[in-house]
């Protein structure tokens, strides 16, 4: 079998942190090769490709996508400057992995769905929690419950990261930055959400610390369409400790289901364990395989994030944004698609 070629857009924090060493022993087994790397800033694009030696380096993706034979495209840019790429990558049949959020703009959002349904091309949106080595066996046993109700606590540091991921207007904040990988979890879990409604505690001008302005606390309310609730309460409020904690739970009847990267728990008892302990960022290996995988199988079905159904849990952290900014009116997600359709 000949390797996958591979062409990067984008070689920012996540790509070079995650993807680009997931996908490193692919390439050494000979399974991919780093065939283009396209970056618009020439100093991060030249110290990955001294790093990863790909075929050929662009600064930019027209120029690359226009030359170069892909079998694969890892597109990893900050949400708000997507422009033509999905709609190129998938009118030229490329399979695609994309980072999440997708976008901040739904309307754009619908028309990469449109592409990629009529390309019918591979594609995965970078929701890593859906390969965790904890995920399948908790919706294996979630299966087996009748759930009616789900919790989600995610406490962070109020520390700048990155400048883009400070700034709401850039990342849509911590809920939609960084929650969305626990609300897509839960989709993974018990289905579609149909309705969303969300209350923010907004950070004052002089409560901030330079360059963030995002919101301190996030109170969100779902409605799954199978009888569900939901609720998650999320805060990046507290600037001068460098501790974190995260709850994920899942309610049926007789059952508390607790889930954690490496382990599974039902009314406070471990039921599954990984054999040895997590070792960092394994999660991106797994992804970086399974994808890689349907490439070579030609099998549309088998990532476990498709662009498409994808859309559901963009939709639900938008709409969590929508709302908050409207006062905490309820939000039907099937509307807030149709209308910015």
């Amino acid at each position: 079998m000949k390797p996958v070629r591979v062409g990067c857009i984008g070689l920012g924090w996540i790509p070079t942190q995650a993807h680009l060493p997931a996908l490193a022993p692919l390439a050494e087994e000979g399974q991919i090769v780093f065939q283009a790397f396209c970056d618009q800033n020439e100093e991060t694009l030249q110290t990955q490709a001294k790093a990863y030696k790909p075929v050929a380096t662009y600064t930019d993706h027209h120029e690359m996508l226009d030359k170069e034979e892909l079998d694969a495209v890892y597109l990893c840019i900050p949400p708000t400057v997507h422009s033509d790429e999905v709609t190129i990558i998938a009118d030229k049949g490329i399979p695609l992995f994309v980072e999440k959020p997708q976008t901040l703009d739904i309307k754009q959002a619908i028309q990469f769905n449109a592409a990629i349904e009529k390309s019918g091309i591979i594609s995965q949106v970078g929701f890593v929690y859906r390969y965790e080595a904890s995920s399948e066996p908790a919706r294996e046993l979630i299966a087996q419950r009748t759930p009616r109700h789900a919790q989600i606590h995610n406490y962070y540091s109020g520390k700048p990261i990155r400048y883009w991921t400070s700034r709401y207007e850039l990342c849509g904040g911590s809920f939609v930055e960084n929650t969305i990988h626990s609300i897509d979890l839960l989709r993974y879990f018990l289905g579609d959400i149909d309705a969303v409604q969300a209350f923010y505690v907004e950070s004052l001008p002089e409560e901030r610390i330079e360059p963030m302005n995002l919101p301190h606390a996030y109170n969100v309310n779902y409605r799954f369409k199978e009888r569900i609730t939901a609720n998650a309460n999320i805060a990046r409020i507290m600037n001068d400790v460098s501790f974190n904690k995260h709850a994920f739970y899942v309610v049926s009847h007789d059952s508390i289901i607790e889930w954690y990267p490496d382990k599974v728990l039902e009314n406070g008892e471990i039921v599954w364990q990984t054999p040895e302990p997590p070792q960092g960022r394994d999660a991106f290996f797994a992804q970086a395989r399974a994808f890689i995988a349907a490439v070579q199988a030609a099998d549309p079905s088998l990532p476990r994030s498709p662009y498409v159904p994808s859309l559901n849990s963009l939709a639900a952290v938008m709409g969590a944004n929508a709302s908050a900014e409207s006062g905490g009116q309820l939000v039907l997600l099937d509307e807030l698609v149709a209308q910015d359709s």
